[in-house]
């Protein structure tokens, strides 16, 4: 029997993306092979899967290796990927997932390598078995460290170990076990409903193409998709929508807070500034309060993220939307000449794990300061471009205060021009807790430029 096409891609994309690939990129490429949707979703669930509990599998693979963990790229993520399936993949008989990845180490020219796999799966295999059959019951107490909760809690819920030590000290034990709980969590396919839209039309419309949503609890206009929903099935469903997009029900909620639901955004006859625009749901949602005749312009600087926004700007008919291609440290844009900025920067990410796998491997330390500084340059230079009363609308989806308090308590000291601007509940800053809102994490601030 030779090596599942499924899981050979499944391999190919593993081994790309650590090798630093882009996640997108190397799933294109893994995927040209296979023609079969349903192959596709298999592959795209597997690395999924293996991305997003690497540390745990490593940490099984170091127990159980009695002459020391193999430091073999591949070799180890052939490991991984046996594993994944025999702890989340119940109705695959072990004997099949072992007898799988010997022959994938074969496939990837590592024949040399399949008795030391077998012996350490074969060894994963019979503490299952002893444990009663309940695989991650039975391996949960391999990870027990009283000495070392930090790091327990690191290896089981497959984060890097400094994050969940920061997060443990900011936040607590408890918080951090139900944020690490919410990242690992299966994030749902979420509709935006664009203001002007009428939403119960629009599920009803959605229903006829057998699309079943359900209405988001806190946020009117967000529909959240019933039942698993893969990109091909999604794609043709919103391909001649101009009223809909896929967009966490938090992302939605930051830019109504921000702009006060819209009228902070009635009055004014400036353009309005996406700064850093791409995708462009943030700027879809501008649009539509706005309307078609005032100028909203969105800019972006990479090219491959510029694609996506013609791209959306097209399918939503987004008339009035002007794309510029840009650096937001250096707009090509008068000051003084906006009424309006949107800064939803380049950040970390660590609001929105969720839906990125391979990002949480992607983070070290270094990486909130180095962020944190390209931040308070934007927000400098977002703040140049107002008019006087002009609003910069601040935002990440990042969950750590150098890029957020301490971005805008730095650029208000620095620019005595600029002060708090209040919304309706009286907060001139907010955060979106994941654990709390049951959405992505999000940090947002209303920043205006004096009149005098």
């Amino acid at each position: 029997m030779s090596a599942d096409p499924r899981r050979l891609a499944a391999v190919q994309v593993l081994v790309g993306v650590d090798r630093g690939r882009d996640l997108e990129a190397a799933l294109e490429h893994g995927l040209a092979g296979l023609a079969d949707p349903q192959a596709e979703r298999e592959v795209h669930e597997l690395v999924r899967g293996v991305l997003q509990w690497r540390a745990r599998y490593d940490h099984l693979i170091a127990h159980f290796s009695r002459r020391g963990a193999t430091g073999d790229r591949r070799v180890r993520t052939v490991l991984r990927l046996a594993l994944h399936e025999l702890l989340t993949h119940e109705r695959t008989p072990a004997y099949a997932t072992i007898h799988q990845a010997g022959e994938l180490l074969r496939s990837i020219r590592k024949a040399r390598m399949v008795g030391y796999a077998n012996a350490v799966l074969q060894a994963v295999r019979r503490h299952i078995d002893q444990g009663g059959g309940d695989p991650l019951l039975a391996v949960r107490p391999l990870f027990a460290a009283p000495d070392d909760p930090v790091g327990e809690r690191a290896r089981w819920w497959s984060m890097p170990e400094w994050l969940v030590a920061r997060w443990t000290g900011r936040l607590g034990p408890e918080p951090t076990e139900a944020l690490l709980a919410h990242v690992n969590g299966v994030p749902p396919v979420t509709l935006h409903v664009l203001p002007g839209a009428d939403v119960d039309r629009a599920r009803q419309e959605l229903a006829s193409m057998d699309l079943t949503t359900t209405p988001h609890p806190a946020h009117p206009r967000a529909l959240v998709v019933e039942g698993r929903c893969d990109r091909r099935t999604l794609a043709a469903v919103l391909a001649d929508r101009r009223d809909l997009l896929v967009q966490d029900a938090g992302a939605q909620d930051v830019v109504d807070w921000l702009t006060g639901d819209g009228r902070d955004l009635a009055d004014l006859d400036a353009p309005v500034i996406d700064l850093c625009a791409a995708p462009g749901g943030k700027t879809a949602h501008l649009h539509a309060y706005l309307g078609p005749d005032r100028l909203l312009v969105a800019m972006e600087l990479k090219a491959a993220r510029l694609g996506r926004l013609r791209e959306n700007r097209h399918r939503l008919a987004l008339a009035g939307v002007a794309i510029v291609r840009g650096d937001g440290l250096a707009p090509p844009f008068r000051p003084g000449s906006c009424d309006a900025v949107l800064l939803d920067g380049p950040c970390s990410g660590t609001g929105v794990l969720r839906h990125h796998p391979d990002g949480r491997w992607r983070l070290v330390p270094e990486t909130l300061a180095t962020s944190g500084r390209r931040l308070e340059r934007l927000a400098r230079t977002a703040a140049d471009l107002l008019r006087p009363g002009g609003r910069l609308y601040y935002a990440t989806c990042s969950l750590e205060p150098e890029e957020n308090e301490t971005v805008v308590e730095t650029v208000l000291a620095d620019r005595p021009e600029l002060e708090p601007a209040p919304a309706d509940d009286g907060r001139w800053h907010r955060s979106w807790w994941p654990w709390r809102t049951g959405t992505d994490g999000f940090f947002a601030a209303r920043l205006r430029r004096r009149r005098s």
